[in-house]
């Protein structure tokens, strides 16, 4: 009967340490696309720009360009936490 509970609270564990480099993953992919699109801003580059150039759809780039030009002294965390 342990080895059943065992088992399931282990299966538990690797699930939840799945499930939480799958959101390191995602947050680290939003982190460095907020900091490419900080870049582009001081550059002067256009939401249709820095899409192309990113390859990503404006409707993506054009909530991060938003709270990047509202906010232009946060860190890529600081727009992260923002937009999240």
């Amino acid at each position: 009967m342990c080895t059943i509970l065992d088992n399931a609270i282990n299966k538990g564990i690797e699930q939840g340490i799945e499930q939480g480099i799958e959101r390191g993953i995602t947050q680290g992919e939003n982190l460095k696309l907020i900091m490419q699109v900080q870049k582009k801003i001081k550059k002067g580059d256009s939401i249709t720009k820095i899409a192309d150039d990113l390859v990503e759809d404006e409707i993506v780039i054009s909530p991060i360009y938003k709270m990047v030009k509202e906010y232009p002294e946060d860190t890529e965390k600081d727009i992260y936490q923002r937009l999240n």
